[in-house]
């Protein structure tokens, strides 16, 4: 994966989100990989990181699913 050198808050959603599926299984690799491009914040695996991101966004039943994938 390349690192991008520009973040804008579309791509740092976008990533945290695919991270969000990635976590509760909702894709896979495979599927991003079928896209032409994607992105996933560097600690994607970490679920305290993808927690935090939503918790700061205030997406509480992100949060929830999240949780409750533990």
């Amino acid at each position: 994966m390349e690192k991008v050198d520009i973040i804008n808050s579309e791509i740092v959603d976008q990533s945290y989100n695919n991270a969000f599926d990635l976590l509760l299984g909702n894709i896979s690799f495979d599927d991003l990989a079928e896209r032409n491009e994607f992105y996933l914040p560097e600690d994607y695996e970490d679920p305290k990181v993808i927690l935090q991101y939503f918790e700061d966004i205030e997406d509480y039943n992100k949060c929830i699913e999240i949780r409750d994938k533990k």
